[in-house]
């Protein structure tokens, strides 16, 4: 508990000097240049080891210097050179010199390196590429972490037209549009206006932080960890090269929803990776809650672990085989859209006892049958005002800036809710975790930045405890939240930051 204060403390310490020197005045360079250690740089982790107000405007400005707010030139001119570093590799930031934020990320959450994975595409046709984490040390070989896997699936929007798949649409269009950039797992990149890419997805689970800001960790915190970006538009299903036209300028553009192409060549890739798995978890957050669960049993048929969990956020499939079931229009629109009946025919030919084609709903039942020794999870949200629109608007013609036809978007999602409650509750394996609403990122996805909000009543219990309940071996409880409305107003540092990220 100690070190989950001391990390709180200094990573709310670093944020607020990032913002406050990128924010701040340079101040009057017309100062004679310093004398004493203002030539020498110094590391980042020697400036945070002191107190805020031990800090000499010396120590402030390299940390300015160390994070874009002031240039070398401007520090020159104030204190006088800088030591040559005859390691430098020519960068315009002196080698020793890395942003906050960056140092922040290596030293607690640790290193994701790029691994290009060969025959993967995003959806506008450039490389595609995942990032891994390794685990690392003594302790974790003594705790066995180092055969332990996570296998992270990417949120976003999905993409069926011109806007959505084009990025025009906005949060709930298509993500990543333009490709996954190289430094795409750096958070201090995203937040620094001199560098192009970066991403918040480096901090946006507690299940791949190695250590978080609030505290929230879990067992797969020590784990072998692996993302896999979301850039084609599909949740992660989809095997299909669509041409979509601008109404308005009859402009084209060639999309390659390939989402299930790809996870095939991840998973070649981490077979080679990681020959030998203990405890494998697949998981992943909307979309990728989504193709967490069409994907689960294609990873675990390869990878073979020797134990394997699945948590489904926020990304549920419901039962739907005629026009009488809520989600068969969106089903009908997806299948024709990224050709998602590729990655149901695999499914089918490996279990042909459970039929999936007439009825997608029941992967869920599908999956309980195969794997009755794997805890299988989802949650969600009641007034999850995101997945629900994505569900239900644009084919019942509501909408959803008006608040009387919200809720009847969410009337057919608390109906398709308790059918899929219903299905669970038929198996030991399958378990739920529901909780009313959170006031962030419209009440969708529970595993995300924290699990503030996500609490059971007054009980105390969170998402968070579920999710240990599973990993641990314990007896895993199912919860369905009644109406709470106390939960709506949840804040803090770190969730307000986040939030605004995302």
């Amino acid at each position: 508990m100690q070190h989950n204060r001391f990390v709180s403390t200094l990573f709310v310490f670093v944020l607020m000097s990032l913002f406050f020197f990128a924010c701040a005045d340079s101040g009057d360079h017309s100062q004679p240049a310093a004398t004493g250690n203002g030539n020498e740089l110094r590391p980042v982790k020697q400036l945070l080891s002191m107190a805020p107000t031990e800090m000499t405007e010396e120590d402030l400005d390299q940390l300015r210097l160390q994070t874009g707010g002031m240039t070398q030139e401007e520090y020159e001119a104030k204190y006088g050179p800088l030591k040559k570093d005859e390691e430098a590799d020519g960068d315009s930031r002196n080698a020793q010199a890395h942003p906050i934020l960056d140092t922040l990320t290596s030293a607690v959450w640790g290193y994701w390196d790029k691994v290009d994975i060969p025959g993967g595409l995003c959806g506008n046709n450039s490389p595609y590429k995942i990032f891994i984490m390794k685990s690392k040390g003594l302790w974790n070989w003594l705790m066995g972490y180092t055969n332990d896997v996570i296998v992270y699936l990417e949120p976003g929007g999905a993409c069926w037209d011109y806007p959505s798949c084009t990025g025009q649409a906005g949060i709930r269009g298509a993500a990543n549009p333009n490709g996954i950039p190289d430094n795409f797992m750096n958070l201090g990149d995203f937040l620094d206006p001199n560098i192009e890419g970066g991403s918040p997805n480096a901090a946006i689970s507690p299940l791949i932080l190695r250590n978080h800001p609030a505290g929230d960790n879990v067992e797969t915190a020590n784990w072998n960890k692996v993302f896999i970006p979301y850039c084609t538009g599909d949740v992660h299903s989809g095997n299909r090269v669509a041409t979509y036209v601008d109404e308005a300028t009859g402009n084209t553009i060639t999309y390659h929803h390939v989402g299930a192409k790809n996870i095939e060549a991840v998973i070649a890739y981490l077979k080679q990776a990681f020959p030998k798995i203990d405890k494998l978890m697949i998981t992943g957050s909307s979309a990728g809650g989504v193709g967490t669960l069409t994907n689960y049993h294609f990873f675990r048929k390869a990878l073979k672990p020797n134990k394997c969990y699945m948590l489904n956020d926020s990304g549920p499939i419901f039962s739907a085989v005629s026009d009488a079931d809520n989600q068969y229009r969106l089903h009908q629109k997806i299948s024709q859209e990224w050709n998602t009946g590729y990655l149901v025919s695999k499914l089918q030919a490996d279990f042909p006892t459970v039929n999936i084609t007439g009825d997608f709903g029941q992967i869920h039942t599908l999956l309980a049958n195969a794997y009755p020794n794997d805890p299988l999870a989802i949650t969600m949200f009641t007034r999850d005002t995101n997945f629900s629109g994505y569900s239900y608007a644009r084919f019942y013609d509501l909408d959803e800036s008006d608040p009387a036809q919200v809720e009847q978007i969410l009337a057919l999602w608390s109906e398709d809710i308790n059918k899929l409650v219903a299905t669970y509750d038929q198996y030991p394996n399958l378990s739920y975790y529901i909780p009313y609403f959170r006031n962030m990122n419209e009440s969708h996805c529970t595993a995300i930045v924290e699990f503030t909000g996500t609490e059971y009543l007054d009980t105390g219990i969170d998402v968070g405890d579920f999710i240990n309940d599973i990993l641990n071996g314990n007896p895993v409880q199912s919860y369905q939240e009644p109406v709470n409305p106390s939960d709506a107003d949840v804040s803090d540092f770190w969730m307000d930051l986040v939030n605004l990220l995302l």
